[in-house]
């Protein structure tokens, strides 16, 4: 699955086949519904699915959360290992990434370390990531109204109104990131994983690392 700012592009390999390639809504409502659905439409059981994608920090919190709640495995890997093991290409589209991503994914399946919560965090970064989407719907419906409402309104009063609106979201965005990063740094473990994932220097001595050290009983906290 490739994971961007708002949407997640999946594609899902049967062999070395696309056996469905779709778009979905980054929230956690719509990534545990598709994975419900695909699992009930096509008669999979949980263990039968991997999901792959690359750590994009804050982004990535709905796909871990949902793929928990669904007992789908989830594989995050580091973007450099998934970007230098293609080589060169040409063009790019969120749909090509999620093909890399699977195609990255499909040999190494038998090396994977599946990427698991702590069960103490999961109930609080659900809720604040559910609370975080809250905002971005609240911030569509406000904008919408503004722009009903800009006709009939003073300019001035119109562009004070719309930074109040700004400002008020943008704090609100910053204080659930700082208490999500909180709860990420109060996990050493966790936290000590995710850096491991974005790292970029030495890549694969850290792959390395987390692979064969802490995840050798177990696979991430």
């Amino acid at each position: 699955m490739d994971v961007s700012k708002q949407s997640v592009d999946v594609c899902v390999l049967s062999g070395d086949d696309i056996f469905l390639e779709k778009q979905i809504l980054g929230t956690i409502s719509e990534i545990e519904s598709f994975l419900q659905s695909f699992l009930k439409q096509h008669s999979y059981s949980t263990s039968d699915v991997l999901v792959c994608a690359e750590y994009t920090g804050k982004y990535t919190y709905p796909l871990c959360l949902s793929c928990q709640k669904v007992g789908v495995g989830l594989w995050l890997e580091n973007p450099y290992a998934i970007k230098h093991s293609c080589g060169l290409e040409r063009g790019k589209s969120d749909r090509q990434d999620a093909r890399k991503i699977a195609r990255y994914a499909r040999p190494y399946e038998d090396k994977v370390r599946l990427f698991v919560l702590p069960e103490k965090a999961i109930s609080s970064l659900r809720e604040l990531v559910s609370e975080q989407e809250l905002y971005i719907v609240d911030k569509k419906k406000y904008q919408g109204q503004l722009t009903d409402e800009k006709s009939f309104m003073d300019p001035q009063d119109y562009r004070q109104k719309s930074a109040r609106l700004k400002i008020l979201l943008k704090d609100l965005k910053a204080a659930i990131e700082k208490k999500i990063q909180k709860i990420i740094e109060e996990d050493e473990k966790l936290s000590r994983q995710l850096k491991l994932l974005c790292s970029i220097d030495g890549v694969g001595e850290r792959t390395k690392e987390y692979c064969k050290g802490d995840c050798r009983n177990q696979c991430f906290p």
